[in-house]
């Protein structure tokens, strides 16, 4: 299976939105949207529609997520430091440490 190097973004508790890029990221990009929380990010195809290679993925209120069998189920991805790693099972390890340090600093929306 392949493996795409990856990199994270989350804006913390008060703006609980994570999203994972394939590096590089394809430019331009696009949202497509899936249900719930859940979005993927594609390259722009030559209409500027966001049909194109995958770039990346958003969730929004990451902390609570639960949406796993939305994502996609390959490639591997792989973050600076860790194995690759299917993207749910990346997203749910990044969760647990993002949920202890909300909680660290605090934040009583997490569980």
């Amino acid at each position: 299976m392949e493996t795409v190097t990856a990199s994270l973004t989350w804006g913390g508790p008060d703006d609980d939105v994570l999203r994972v890029f394939v590096e590089p990221t394809p430019e331009p990009w696009g949202v497509a949207d899936f249900e719930g929380d859940v979005s993927l990010l594609r390259a722009l195809d030559d209409r500027a529609q966001a049909t194109g290679p995958l770039a990346g993925v958003e969730i929004a209120a990451f902390l609570q997520c639960d949406q796993w069998g939305d994502l996609p189920r390959d490639p591997l991805w792989q973050i600076p430091g860790w194995e690759p790693l299917p993207l749910d099972v990346l997203l749910k390890r990044e969760q647990a440490i993002l949920r202890g340090r909300a909680r660290r600093q605090g934040d009583a929306t997490v569980a």
